[in-house]
């Protein structure tokens, strides 16, 4: 243990020792007239939602600083021309060409926006703003996407409500969460991290679906999710927050923002959640809601001095969370690791650290640096199975990028990652369970990588290359190649294609710990390998407006493809859990049509349909995935009046039926169906604004609906039948919720 806090103590100084430069953004603005393409002058240039900007001189140039800018979109306009939006990322240098209108009356609809709005970057990403968020609860980050179509969440341990975030039908495991940019979540502190960031802390989310730049890694496999903390530039000065639901759960959140002088600017948050009273509405002798605990503490400094184009980040966050599950009558202080009352604990102790470093070298490159570390703890007991586990990370990645011409701009470096965990499994008391033991994992990869990205067919079409290489301490070297194209032929209709490799180290017990809460047996039918995936898709996003409506029309299409996937097997034997490498093969397909819509202004309208089919050969048998909805209907609706007073706002979502293990050897009252039943999902809430006072108030599940039974003989849970893992519904009925929020500038 020694060794690692040194280590974390390393990545802690190192933190403290790192800056950042921020960027100017440069850039040039055509108009396309009968085919030519000709610079424009006194064009509007400006970011969106303020009014700083500029105007382009006599051949077309502008430059526009991007200091104390969160929402990095320059909305662009000129008489005569349609208006168009640009998205920057990492880019020092943009080319716009704008389309002639057909009339004289330029219609800037970009301010009017819907809260959610797709990037104009060649992957598809989706961007969930502070806006949309507080159209739901959004207690924490697995709370934030009630209204959002292409990321799930699932509860994957009925009894401490432990979650996942899911894209494109797989496991969230296969999603790659980013804090910041950076790979905070990586590993065994997924489970439970995405409920230990507070939605009041979030400024917005960014959803990339399926293969991504090699920037970040090789664990991107489904996509990757970017969650953009708060700073003193895009928060209020003080928030206050607090919340109260039907089951007397209490969470609460201050944040304080301050610019202290001499080009420094600081953020600070404190998080709170209290335990529910204990809730058993369908009388099974379990808790519906584990009583959690939880304390997080955040701050982050930024250093700016435009002069000098200097710019300094740094941020570290502390997380303290207890979970109580189990029967209702479980005591932690006498019956904790006992076989008299059943019952789920776990205790998390967390702090995590991360920096960024940039520097403008000359007009069209620059170089970056990242660097982040954490340290993990958790003790957890399942009945009287003990689980111990830590872990720490340590992630560096610098690069250079440039200009290789007008239309190409590359960009390459360097990676480090070290991840070494430590897993314990221990039994209380006699068992038949076998899989008892210490469970060690150190990887240590460092890497290379490059990106290349060219502009053809006149900037109407991006495609972006990039492969990375990394040499696994214990698998020896990993090749990710990745490859994704962005078209605009018109100004309304954007494709794009994408196609990339990805490879990963499961982790079973962090990844499947419902088992450990079941009498079902673990048994490791071999060594298990690496993940190796291949992922490619398409997607069509077409925008319009008719009238009074405005919206947009998506339509995309991903096949992921497992050379080796760690198949959990249900079926061979109820009593069991074989875990082995893929014996044959697994695919996913998924398509989803979405439709947006904005009317008069008012009204935001959501309608998506995906069709889930995933599917792995065992046993020479080819199966169905367990659990998995292969039909879903998503529909959202919000209305705020011009003064934004209040808002309403409803969701409904209908899941499919899903295959289920069979159960057939376990005595009749034991047994489930091979099938769950569809159901439907209906949330509604509103919010009321006063000057520095917002209130609000909704209720989850309004149907009521409810899995019955989801706990395999809850009436012996020491017994041989007992079982956890048939999650395949919400396990909790109807929730009201009430809460506050006090603004101060």
């Amino acid at each position: 243990m020694s060794n690692r806090y040194h280590l974390v103590l390393i990545a802690v100084l190192m933190l403290l020792c790192s800056s950042s430069f921020a960027d100017e953004i440069k850039g040039r603005v055509y108009g396309s007239i009968d085919g030519k393409k000709e610079p424009l002058e006194d064009v509007i240039v400006k970011w969106f939602n303020t009014t700083k900007g500029t105007i382009t001189d006599e051949k077309g140039f502008f430059e526009i600083p991007n200091d104390n800018i969160t929402d990095m979109r320059l909305v662009i306009t000129y008489t005569g021309f349609t208006t168009d939006t640009v998205e920057i990322t990492d880019e020092t240098f943009v080319e716009v060409t704008l389309s002639a209108n057909a009339t004289t009356d330029v219609i800037n609809v970009e301010d009017e926006m819907s809260s959610t709005y797709f990037e104009a970057v060649t992957s598809k990403t989706e961007v969930i703003t502070s806006q949309e968020l507080v159209k739901d609860a959004c207690c924490d980050l697995s709370g934030c996407f009630g209204r959002n179509s292409s990321v799930e969440v699932a509860v994957t341990d009925i009894i401490t409500d432990s979650k996942e975030l899911k894209m494109l039908g797989l496991e969230g495991v296969y999603t790659q969460i980013l804090t910041d940019n950076m790979p905070v979540f990586s590993g065994l502190n997924v489970k439970y991290g995405v409920s230990s960031i507070p939605g009041t802390l979030i400024d917005r989310i960014t959803v990339s679906k399926g293969s991504n730049s090699v920037l970040h890694g090789y664990e991107s496999i489904s996509g990757i999710m970017n969650v953009l903390m708060r700073d003193y530039d895009n928060s209020d000065k003080v928030l206050v927050n607090a919340f109260l639901n039907s089951m007397l759960e209490k969470q609460f959140n201050l944040n304080l923002a301050q610019n202290t002088g001499n080009r420094w600017n600081t953020i600070g948050s404190f998080h709170s959640a209290q335990k529910s009273n204990r809730v058993d509405e369908n009388n099974d002798g379990f808790l519906d809601n584990p009583l959690t605990t939880r304390y997080v503490l955040y701050n982050k400094w930024k250093y700016l001095d435009n002069k000098s184009k200097t710019e300094f980040n740094i941020a570290g966050r502390y997380w303290n969370e207890d979970r109580i599950g189990g029967q209702d009558d479980f005591n932690v202080d006498i019956d904790e690791g006992g076989n008299n009352v059943y019952g789920q604990t776990v205790k998390i102790s967390s702090f995590e650290g991360y920096s960024r470093y940039s520097k403008m070298l000359s007009k069209t490159s620059s170089m970056k640096f990242y660097l982040s570390g954490s340290f993990y703890d958790q003790s957890s007991y399942y009945g009287f199975t003990s689980y111990e586990a830590d872990q720490t990370n340590i992630n560096a990645m610098g690069f250079y990028e440039f200009e290789l011409s007008k239309l190409s701009f590359l960009k390459a470096g360097m990676s480090y990652k070290y991840q070494d965990i430590d897993e314990s499994i221990d039994f209380k008391d006699t068992t038949n369970k076998t899989y008892n033991g210490a469970y060690p994992q150190l990887e240590s990869l460092p890497g290379i990588f490059a990106e290349n990205s060219v502009n053809f067919l006149d900037n109407t079409a991006t495609i972006t290359t990039g492969l990375r290489y990394d040499y696994h301490n214990n698998y020896g070297s990993v090749v990710t190649p990745r490859a994704l194209i962005r078209y605009q032929p018109f100004t309304d209709l954007v494709v794009r294609t994408s196609i990339g490799t990805g490879f990963r180290i499961a982790k079973i017990f962090s990844e499947y710990s419902n088992i450990l809460a079941s009498s079902r047996n673990i048994i490791i039918k071999e060594t298990l390998d690496p993940e190796k995936v291949l992922n490619f898709g398409a997607d069509v996003l077409l925008y319009f407006q008719l009238g009074e409506i405005a919206g947009s029309l998506n339509f995309d299409y991903y096949h992921t493809t497992f050379y080796n996937k760690i198949i959990p097997d249900y079926d061979t034997d109820p009593s069991v859990v074989y875990f082995s490498n893929l014996d044959g093969g697994a695919h996913s397909n998924v398509f989803q049509a979405e439709a947006n819509m904005k009317v008069l202004k008012n009204i935001d309208l959501k309608l998506a349909y995906k069709f889930i089919d995933n599917k792995y050969d065992l046993n020479g048998v080819t199966y169905d995935q367990p659990f998995n909805s292969k039909d879903r209907i998503f529909a959202t609706f919000s209305y705020a009046p011009q003064n934004n007073s209040y808002i309403i706002s409803a969701g409904l979502q209908w899941f499919g039926k899903q295959r289920l293990p069979s159960t057939e050897s376990n005595p009749v009252e034991y047994r489930r169906p091979l099938e769950s039943d569809p159901y439907t999902m209906i949330n509604a809430q509103i919010n009321k604004n006063f000057s520095f006072l917002e209130i609000y108030a909704g209720v989850d599940n309004i149907l009521d609906f409810k899995q019955e039974n989801p706990i395999i003989a809850a009436d012996d849970p020491f017994g041989q039948y007992f079982d956890t893992s048939f999650i395949w519904g919400p396990t909790k009925g109807r929730e009201f919720y009430l809460g506050f929020r006090l603004l101060f500038n």
